[in-house]
């Protein structure tokens, strides 16, 4: 039995390679925003925890700096979360799309 004869014979689509290659780079965008997003949260956190403590040990940290710092951080969490979103709907859309063409097959 030659090597083409067990093989599933299959469609040839134009731009399927394209495609595919275009899902996993989105894919792999959307990985990294989601970890930028995290480290963002995790300093969002931190700082809270700062200014949390403020009132109880007397840090001394001045609170237009914290204040401003954690307004900085609330902008890029809200940027994050919308490229997240940008990303997962274009990931979904390439997902349906790569279901239609395998389905076509």
């Amino acid at each position: 039995m030659s090597g083409s004869e067990g093989r599933k014979p299959s469609i040839e689509f134009p731009g399927f390679d394209a495609l595919e290659g275009a899902v996993r780079r989105a894919l792999r965008q959307l990985e990294v925003w989601r970890e930028r997003a995290a480290a963002s949260e995790a300093e969002r956190r931190r700082l809270q925890e700062v200014l949390d403590r403020l009132g109880k040990v007397g840090d001394k940290l001045d609170p237009s700096e914290a204040a401003s710092e954690l307004h900085s951080l609330r902008e890029e969490n809200a940027k994050l979360r919308r490229q997240l979103e940008d990303g997962r709907l274009r990931a979904e859309k390439l997902a349906r799309e790569v279901e239609f063409l395998e389905d076509a097959k």
